[in-house]
């Protein structure tokens, strides 16, 4: 076993949690503008359920003026046709007026009629509308506290991240180039480049791979590297590192 070759594979152990660390920050910091969208597609959802009371309220409104516009139009043929009674110098004239005035009292009386239902319909529309507004007041508040908090939240996560960055370029300098180049690579394009080996069934830790009791042996030597055939990462076997005083 080459001692010094085993100190800075350990260097590289410990370089891998700061890389895990760090990809666990960002994938922490890259989930909060999601989630923020997703409340931010609440309240909006929420202002729209408001809005489509207060657009149904303005219809059934202009639905009411325009039969109050037909009401009127049917009041003045009606006091029309009252005055033509006096007029007219048949029966059969007489009986026609008659006919047509109480065909319009019937349209007029359907016509108020209507205006009361839609005045009943606006009423419980705005009702509906008042518990929306409240609910939506009332949620939107805790739901911009919480966007608030995200965004704090993000802020210090990015102020770890940087820390975290730092310190690991700072301890990466610590480490011999020919290993951190190796490991750089492979991390470069890998999911962490170090792999510890599961002595139970004796594979991969990362990608399972069966290795061969030769390929177990080399590794123990810790005289170079010796590379997983399936996934290209490092293999290492933390128990035989554990005999070497930690760094």
């Amino acid at each position: 076993m080459n001692l010094q070759f085993v100190l800075e594979f350990k260097k590289l152990i410990k370089l891998q949690k700061y890389d895990d660390e760090i990809t666990s920050l960002e994938e922490k910091i890259n989930s909060i503008p999601i989630e923020v969208e997703k409340y931010e597609l609440e309240i909006k959802q929420l202002q729209q359920s408001v809005s489509q009371n207060k657009e149904g309220i303005k219809n059934l409104q202009l639905q009411i003026k325009q039969k109050e516009l037909d009401l009127q139009t049917i009041e003045q043929q009606i006091k029309k046709h009252n005055q033509e009674l006096n007029t007219v110098k048949t029966n059969e004239q007489y009986r026609a007026l008659l006919a047509e005035i109480e065909k319009l009292n019937q349209q007029k009386d359907n016509i108020e009629t209507e205006i009361l239902e839609l005045m009943s319909k606006i009423d419980e529309l705005q009702k509906e509308a008042n518990l929306k507004e409240k609910e939506y007041n009332q949620i939107s508040k805790e739901i911009e506290k919480k966007i608030v908090d995200l965004k704090l939240t993000q802020q210090q996560l990015n102020k770890q991240l940087e820390e975290l960055k730092s310190q690991r370029q700072n301890f990466a300098s610590q480490i011999e180039k020919k290993y951190l180049s190796v490991y750089e690579h492979i991390s470069s394009n890998k999911d962490g480049a170090l792999s510890e080996v599961n002595l139970n069934d004796k594979s991969c830790g990362k990608c399972h791979m069966r290795l061969t009791q030769q390929e177990i042996n080399e590794i123990s030597k810790y005289e170079e590297f010796v590379f997983c055939e399936s996934c290209s990462r490092i293999l290492y076997i933390p128990k035989d590192l554990e005999k070497i005083e930690n760094l």
